[in-house]
């Protein structure tokens, strides 16, 4: 399988892991040194990601748009569109959220892991 293929392969992992809320499945997709920048510009490390994603957010959809992958050796660099509806645990409300992101994966003994992921809000039109 080529970089590209797996690196798309493994998002789209993480993107199910994300709707079904499978901790184990993203805590084994991204880094310890994980830095989660949101649309909103707050910012969260490897543990608080996984506890909103716990405890604070339910995802109802999560998808990508068409994605560009670079690879330099054993880092690859994602952009591309992604499509979420989430809502607040407790709350009946549902946001439906587009923005664009750039994701940095790192390859580290054979395995791919997301690093860094910067989510742009977009303009609702």
């Amino acid at each position: 399988m080529s970089v590209d293929a797996e690196i798309r392969a493994l998002e789209a992992r993480r993107c199910a892991a994300l709707v079904s809320r499978d901790i184990a499945a993203l805590d084994a997709l991204i880094g310890d040194d994980l830095v989660h920048i949101h649309g909103n510009g707050g910012v969260d490390d490897k543990a608080g990601y996984l506890g909103g994603i716990e405890s604070k957010y339910d995802f109802h959809a999560v998808s990508r748009g068409d994605l560009t992958v670079r690879v330099y050796g054993d880092v690859a660099v994602v952009t591309g569109a992604l499509s979420q509806t989430i809502s607040v645990k407790g709350a009946p409300e549902r946001h439906d959220i587009e923005a664009m992101t750039s994701q940095t994966w790192v390859r580290t003994a054979g395995r791919w892991r997301q690093t860094t992921c910067h989510n742009q809000f977009l303009p609702r039109g």
